[in-house]
């Protein structure tokens, strides 16, 4: 788990923020823009991240072909709280506190940022009683 992510990567008036990404066989820690929710997606600012055992397979060569296409920001699971959300999504879920999952399913970007833009299905409401370092175990399941 990656805890505080959200202390850790600080945004730049620019909107930059730092990651974690992969490439091949090393880690590298650096910056990329704030990605923008688009049509049905919310942008979740994560409190943490959390490894699936689908990320284990995939550093471990599952998806050869993932790391050929790009940077990639590692993780699927997370919490945190939703930021802003795109078309088709109601602007009420701005402030949820959720559990993301499978963030990283299907492209290459993941939870080992600052923020993560996915499909809103995917950012569940986090119960009020539950802290953000225990969300991400629920999916991880």
């Amino acid at each position: 788990m990656i805890e505080g992510t959200h202390n850790a990567s600080r945004e730049h008036e620019s909107g930059v923020v730092r990651i974690v990404w992969s490439r091949k066989k090393v880690i590298v820690v650096g910056e990329q823009p704030r990605p923008q929710p688009g049509q049905g997606e919310v942008l979740v600012r994560l409190r943490t991240s959390g490894v699936n055992p689908s990320d284990v397979k995939k550093r471990a060569g599952s998806f050869p072909a993932l790391l050929d296409q790009g940077l990639v920001i590692p993780n699927s699971d997370g919490a945190g709280v939703i930021e802003a959300v795109g078309d088709g999504v109601e602007k009420s879920r701005i402030g949820e506190r959720v559990w993301v999952y499978q963030a990283q399913y299907g492209r290459r970007f993941g939870t080992a940022a600052g923020y993560v833009a996915l499909d809103a299905s995917r950012a569940v409401r986090l119960p009020d009683n539950t802290g953000f370092e225990l969300a991400h175990v629920w999916a991880s399941r």
